[in-house]
C-alpha cells in the first residue's frame, strides 16, 4: 500500500535460476533538469553491447541471413529503444539523434551494406522507419486510449499551451506534440472505432452456411 507521503515501489523479477540467489539490484536514473541525457547515454551504451552480438552473427562467410539478422535487431536492439520512448521522446532533438547511429550501424550489419550507404536507403531496404518516425507510433497509440484513462485529460487537455506558445525553445508536453502529427495524417477522433468485447462469445455464434456448389460446377 502507498502512503500519503511516499509512494510504494514494487517490481517483479523473472529468472531461470532454480537455486536461491540474492535479490537483484535495480538502478534508476533521475536527472533534476529532465533533459533525459543521462538516460539516453545509458541506453546507447546498452545498445552498443547488443550490437556486438549482432556483429558476431553477421559474419560475411558463415553468418546468418538477412531475415534472421533483422529479427535479432528488432529483438535485441530496437526493443531497448522502444521501451519508454513515449517518455524520453520529449528530449531535445540533438540528444535523440545520439541514438540514430545505433540503428544505422545495425542495418548496415544486417544488410551487408557499405559504410557510405545512406541511412535512408537502408531503412527502405530493411523496411524499417527512422527512429524519429518509429517513436511516434507508441505516442499515437497512447492517444487512442479510452478517455477513462486517468491520465487522459492531463495529456490531451493540457493547460500549458499558452506557456509553450510564448516560449518556443521550451519542449511541449505529449498532448501538444502529438496534435500536429495527427493533423498531418488527417486523423479525427470521432472516426476511430473503439474496441469492445461482445457479450456473446464467438464459439456460441451460429456458423454461416456457405454454398460451394458453383465451385464444383464446370
Amino acid at each position: 500500500m502507498a502512503s500519503n507521503t511516499q509512494a510504494a515501489k514494487q517490481c517483479m523479477h523473472f529468472c531461470r535460476l532454480r537455486s536461491a540467489h540474492p535479490n537483484p539490484e535495480l538502478t534508476l536514473i533521475f536527472y533534476n533538469k529532465l533533459t533525459f541525457l543521462p538516460h539516453i547515454r545509458y541506453l546507447k551504451e546498452k545498445c552498443v553491447k547488443a550490437l556486438n552480438l549482432l556483429r558476431v552473427v553477421a559474419h560475411t562467410s558463415w553468418g546468418a541471413d538477412q531475415h534472421t539478422l533483422l529479427h535479432l535487431y528488432r529483438s535485441l536492439v530496437r526493443s531497448k529503444l522502444d521501451y519508454g520512448s513515449v517518455v524520453y521522446d520529449s528530449a531535445r532533438e540533438s540528444y535523440l539523434r545520439m541514438l540514430d547511429p545505433i540503428q544505422n550501424h545495425a542495418l548496415r550489419l544486417c544488410l551487408g551494406a557499405f559504410r557510405t550507404s545512406p541511412a535512408s536507403s537502408m531503412c527502405v531496404q530493411a523496411n524499417e522507419p527512422p527512429l524519429y518516425i518509429w517513436r511516434r507510433m507508441p505516442s499515437i497509440q497512447y492517444f487512442l486510449r479510452p478517455p477513462s484513462n486517468p491520465a487522459y485529460n492531463a495529456v490531451f487537455s493540457p493547460k500549458f499551451k499558452a506557456s509553450c506558445s510564448s516560449k518556443p525553445n521550451q519542449i511541449p508536453t505529449l498532448g501538444i506534440r502529438i496534435a500536429p502529427e495527427l493533423e498531418k495524417i488527417g486523423f479525427k477522433r470521432n472516426t476511430a472505432s473503439r474496441l469492445c468485447v461482445p457479450a456473446t462469445p464467438p464459439w456460441l455464434l451460429r456458423h454461416p452456411e456457405i454454398d460451394n456448389s458453383l465451385h464444383s460446377s464446370d
